[in-house]
């Protein structure tokens, strides 16, 4: 999973967890919160990489942010390998 921010954003951390499911209603943890450093010399890029898994639905939480009162993101991917 890629998360970004824009790249002329300054740095940043942002505390995230993140559930998936089948069916858009029932969801299991896949990553437990943890801080994620946001910075602009990687282009404001974070990988997340996850456990083996086939889900359809994912909801991230946002649940701190060293550089806004609320969660930001500009795009979020989930990519199978």
């Amino acid at each position: 999973m890629v998360l970004r921010l824009p790249a002329g954003w300054g740095a940043g951390t942002q505390t995230l967890s993140l559930q998936a499911g089948a069916d858009g209603s029932t969801f299991t943890t896949v990553k437990a919160a943890a801080a994620y450093a946001f910075d602009p010399a990687a282009d404001n890029t974070v990988t997340l990489t996850l456990p083996a898994t086939v889900q359809r639905w994912f909801q991230l939480t946002v649940t701190a942010n060293s550089g806004w009162p609320a969660g930001q993101l500009s795009e979020f991917e989930v990519r199978s390998s």
